[in-house]
């Protein structure tokens, strides 16, 4: 089900994250899972766990964990995780988008006719929204559809740099004073799949912080 994932979340009952997973499949389809040692879970107890697969995209399924083996060096054991239902599953397509304000340094690509020079350390813009696929942005530079940029992002786990291709384009509310404001619907392209990987984290994790807000109000 699950050859290429490489990363799982496995979820207390309550939704709150567990600990993070490390994910290998054998050729029989076994799923073996490094996690921490300290992680505080119940041997052959039935848990939800999220795999990030570049295939299948975010999927669900609620398994039971065997009892953990300790790694040499004692920080992290693994254990085998039985899938035993598959709950829900997300596709590329079925992406979805989280409200978010992450201030950022674009770089565009130079073309022929450009009446603007961005500095090398970028121009500043800001992700409204983002998913796996793709993101929205506001900035005060004018780009036409078709147009490609790249940019690092930070609040991945790591730096990512990532690169896209402007889809749409449209006038952005601006607050008073602060100019000329243009919103771009951007697409990712060659896309890594460790990228994809953590940006689908990022963005679950995002979605659940952002329900519990909501929850808590």
């Amino acid at each position: 089900m699950f050859e290429r994932c490489k990363k799982a979340d496995i979820l207390e009952k309550s939704g709150e994250l567990l600990c993070r997973a490390r994910v290998n499949v054998g050729r029989s389809g076994d799923i073996l899972m490094i996690i921490p040692t300290a992680a505080a879970y119940k041997p052959n107890a039935l848990y939800h766990v999220i795999f990030y697969d570049p295939v299948n995209g975010l999927v669900t399924c609620k398994c039971r964990l065997s009892t953990a083996v300790t790694l040499p060096g004692g920080d992290l054991c693994s254990l085998r995780c039985e899938v035993q239902d598959r709950l829900a599953s997300r596709q590329r397509r079925q992406d979805v988008k989280v409200k978010v304000q992450i201030n950022i340094m674009i770089h565009p690509t130079a073309m022929p006719g450009d009446t603007f020079r961005v500095p090398e350390l970028g121009y500043p813009a800001t992700i409204d929204n983002i998913s796996a696929g793709g993101v929205y942005l506001r900035t005060g530079l004018p780009l036409e559809p078709g147009r490609r940029l790249w940019f690092n992002l930070r609040q991945t786990g790591e730096e990512l740099t990532l690169s896209a291709q402007v889809l749409r384009t449209e006038k952005a509310a601006c607050a008073p004073g602060s100019g000329k404001m243009f919103g771009y619907g951007c697409k990712f392209v060659n896309l890594l799949t460790r990228q994809e990987t953590l940006l689908r984290s990022f963005v679950f994790q995002e979605e659940r912080r952002l329900r519990q807000q909501e929850r808590g109000r």
